[in-house]
């Protein structure tokens, strides 16, 4: 293994994927949005639910980022609860580019997580 890949610091790496996830819902929340524009009423309404879970998805990638940093069991145990979550979802609706980023992105952090464990205890 090289210098670089040993040096990494799991937590800190799991809190700048957290981050970047956040970045990528938040796009993905905006694009639904701007779209409410177009369609029926009920197609608008639906549109408008799926962007403030988007945003909600954001709000809960953000405090686990956050929460990692502080140490607490608790932030790790919700912050695996996060990304286990948003894998399964991932399977529920299209799949798309941003879909496949996002699934990809979860998983590094799953796995990311998995390797933090010991430092959560």
């Amino acid at each position: 293994m090289t210098r670089a890949i040993q040096s990494l610091n799991p937590v800190k790496t799991a809190q700048a994927l957290f981050w970047l996830n956040a970045a990528i819902w938040l796009v993905l929340g905006a694009l639904t949005l701007i779209r409410l524009s177009g369609g029926s009423p009920e197609r608008a309404l639906g549109m408008l639910m799926v962007g403030v879970m988007m945003f909600g998805n954001v709000a809960a990638m953000l405090i686990c980022g956050w929460g990692l940093g502080q140490g607490h069991k608790a932030f790790y145990y919700l912050a695996l609860a996060v990304v286990i979550v948003n894998i399964v979802l991932t399977f529920t609706d299209q799949f798309g580019l941003l879909d496949l980023l996002t699934l990809l992105v979860d998983l590094v952090l799953l796995s990311v997580l998995i390797g933090a464990r010991k430092q959560f205890d």
